[in-house]
């Protein structure tokens, strides 16, 4: 489990060491009473008080252990979130689930970081959990949808023993890691209370009794539980021959199942993870499939922060590029920058700087590449032209508030820019609406009602989701979500997070 936690890590750039670190179990570092002593021979019975004054039972309140397990389970503790465990308890699952399904997978790597924490920090279950686990299922399926597998993985082995209704969800997510055997063993060990028929088929042939496999695949086919395709793929995995191979033509679904993937795997005739939903690409980083697959595969997932970035880089450097143009371009230039600061080659620096930054920097890959780089560029002896756009590249960073230090404002922009990343716009005057709504964000907060209202109700958690949709609302173009968004990030503490998500938000936007 350390190691799953620190691979969780990985994923939130800059916001682990922003932290004060964990310290050691405080009842580690208690002084003892004395030595250890081998007990005497005679001791004498210690005076205790009475143990009740009266013979009435107490009232003791009973919860049972598998609601307490699942619902409130997490990954990081308050004292890395920052959050009460207290953020999901006043709220109802409903709320939480439909509020959590409508917040969209993110673009801004500020906001990406914030559902991430939000999504693996631990909390008491909301009040009328009972046992659901509704709540806890879509986080995972949001964590799916950003392709944060292994996370989602590591959450669910914190809260083992799983439930039941959980187990189609540790299926899929086996099926779509990219290390892990399938999780065949808790989907038999449930039988005919499983779901899915093809599922249990598909185990019973890996666990290799493919006489019960076969026989209950044609159960199913006369019964029409299972889809005529996905029939015709299961005979092809069975190595039956009775299989229809008219529906086997078909094309295959732009959205398949998990299971639906590695079937086509086995069968020889794999998908490509190019084409298909963001959680599929993680199977492609092995490297099974290639270098160039593999690259693919840490670009769609470094964009949406489901990757490490130290990961992404080991990826990136990992071979020389095979060609030129397109992916081999950015391979390229990452790869000379990154040989330049290693050699400590001032002229290089600059050069392979401003090549890498032009190719680079209006795209998805900017946020993680400021975030590889920025600390060295900061301390790099650079010209004044390189520094000035090292600062720039840095303000994508966690960094943001030393690079802004370091930029001279030439131009309004970057006043703009600092004025961000300071939160201070007493020395600015906005020259747009935009620009106008971002000043008053810090200088003339504006907090919904209904805001206060949930914050007086105790539900943070709600007050959360709710500025992540708004935010998103915002940065297509709605000024007063944008506004409403950034005053409640404030409010409620999240500062860094504020001034990160909007640097990003105008910079990705030039």
């Amino acid at each position: 489990m350390k190691a799953r936690f620190f691979a969780i890590a990985l994923l939130l750039p800059g916001f682990l060491t922003a932290e004060t670190p964990l310290s050691a179990i405080d009842w580690l570092d208690e002084q003892r009473l004395g030595p250890a002593t081998e007990p005497s021979q005679k001791q004498t019975k210690p005076v205790e008080p009475p143990v009740s004054l009266s013979g009435n039972r107490p009232d003791i309140e009973v919860s049972t252990l598998s609601e307490i397990q699942s619902d409130s389970v997490g990954l990081l503790p308050p004292s890395v979130t920052g959050f009460p465990l207290t953020m999901w308890h006043n709220s109802s699952s409903i709320d939480l689930v439909t509020l959590l399904n409508s917040v969209p997978v993110s673009h801004n790597p500020a906001i990406q970081s914030l559902t991430l924490r939000v999504l693996l920090a631990e909390g008491d279950a909301p009040s009328d959990s009972e046992g659901k686990f509704a709540f806890f299922a879509a986080r995972l399926k949001k964590l799916i949808d950003y392709g944060a597998i292994d996370p989602a993985l590591a959450l669910v082995e914190r809260a083992a023993p799983l439930p039941a209704p959980l187990v189609p969800l540790l299926f899929d997510l086996s099926l779509l890691s990219d290390t892990l055997q399938p999780a065949c063993d808790q989907v038999l060990q449930l039988g005919p209370s499983y779901p899915h028929d093809d599922a249990r088929i598909y185990c019973l042939a890996r666990r290799g009794d493919w006489l019960t496999a076969t026989l209950m695949l044609e159960a199913t086919s006369a019964l029409g539980t299972i889809s005529a395709r996905k029939t015709a793929l299961i005979h092809l995995f069975l190595e039956n021959q009775a299989y229809d191979t008219l529906a086997l033509q078909l094309p295959p679904s732009t959205a398949p199942t998990p299971l639906e993937f590695r079937l086509y795997e086995a069968i020889g005739e794999p998908l490509a993870a190019t084409s298909l939903p963001r959680a599929f690409a993680v199977s492609d980083l092995s490297g099974e499939h290639g270098w160039k697959a593999q690259l693919q595969a840490a670009e769609r997932l470094i964009e949406f922060g489901a990757l490490g970035d130290n990961r992404f880089l080991g990826i990136y450097t990992d071979n020389e590029p095979a060609a030129s143009g397109g992916i081999w371009d950015r391979i390229s230039a990452v790869q000379k920058l990154d040989k330049a600061l290693l050699d400590e080659n001032k002229p290089a620096i600059g050069l392979h700087l401003i090549k890498a930054w032009n190719l680079l920097g209006a795209t998805p890959l900017a946020p993680p590449i400021s975030r590889i780089f920025s600390a060295r560029l900061l301390s790099a002896d650079l010209n004044e032209d390189a520094a000035q756009l090292a600062g720039k590249i840095a303000l994508l960073s966690p960094s943001y508030e030393t690079a802004a230090a370091m930029i001279s404002p030439k131009f309004d922009q970057d006043a703009f820019l600092v004025s961000i990343a300071k939160g201070d716009f007493s020395d600015y005057s906005p020259k747009s609406e935009f620009e106008k709504t971002i000043q008053d964000a810090f200088d003339d907060p504006r907090v919904p009602y209904s805001v206060n209202q949930l914050m007086g109700q105790g539900k943070l958690g709600e007050v959360i989701l709710n500025a992540m949709i708004q935010f998103e609302k915002g940065a297509e173009g709605d000024l007063q979500d944008l506004l409403e968004a950034l005053s409640t990030l404030r409010l409620i503490g999240l500062e860094d997070t504020a001034r990160r998500a909007t640097l990003a938000l105008v910079l990705l936007a030039n």
